[in-house]
C-alpha cells in the first residue's frame, strides 16, 4: 500500500502527463524549426473541382474486362444405352419434372429408364450430371421410381438410353 507522499507523487505524475500530452499534440510536437513558418510570398489558391463523376461509373484507367473463352464438350453419342444399378433419391421441389440423375447424359435430357427385373419403363429428365454414390449409373426421384420398382428393392438393374 502506498504511503501519503507515494501518492501525492503519482497524482502529480498522473496530472503533468494528462496536461503534457494533449499540449504537445496540439503543438504538433516539433520543436518550432522553420518548417511552421509560412513563407509570406505564397498566396491562397482556389481549385475549382468540377462536377463529380457518376458513382455508378467504373474509373476511366480500369482493366479491360476479361476474355470469355469457349469450351467446347462433345455431347454424348444419341442412342446411347447403358446398363447398371438404379437407386432413388427425394428431391424437395420437383417443379412438374420427373427429375433423375447421371453423369452419362447431358443436363436436360430425357432419359429412358427400363427395369430389367420386370420391364418397366419410365421417361425421366436429367437434372444432374454428379458423381453417383456407389456403383449407380441413375439416381431416380422417388415418385418416379415407384413406376419402376417398389422401394424396397431397391436398388435394380435397370438399362438406359437417351
Amino acid at each position: 500500500m502506498m504511503n501519503h507522499t507515494e501518492r501525492r507523487r503519482f497524482f502529480f505524475a498522473a496530472a503533468i502527463t494528462v496536461v503534457a500530452i494533449p499540449a504537445l499534440l496540439v503543438s504538433g510536437g516539433s520543436g518550432g524549426g522553420e518548417d511552421d513558418v509560412a513563407s509570406p510570398s505564397a498566396a491562397p489558391t482556389t481549385v475549382d473541382p468540377g462536377p463529380a463523376d457518376p458513382a455508378f461509373l467504373p474509373p476511366e484507367d480500369s482493366s479491360p474486362a476479361p476474355e470469355i473463352i469457349t469450351v467446347n464438350v462433345p455431347a454424348p453419342p444419341s442412342g446411347t444405352v447403358i446398363k447398371g444399378i438404379a437407386s432413388f433419391i427425394r428431391w424437395p421441389e420437383t417443379l412438374g419434372l420427373r427429375p433423375c440423375a447421371t453423369p452419362n447424359a447431358l443436363i436436360g435430357s430425357i432419359i429412358t429408364v427400363t427395369n430389367l427385373n420386370n420391364g418397366r419403363s419410365i421417361e425421366c429428365n436429367n437434372v444432374s450430371i454428379e458423381r453417383l454414390p456407389g456403383e449407380a449409373v441413375i439416381i431416380i426421384h422417388t415418385d418416379v421410381f415407384l413406376e419402376l420398382a417398389d422401394l424396397v428393392d431397391a436398388p435394380i438393374p435397370v438399362q438406359i438410353s437417351f
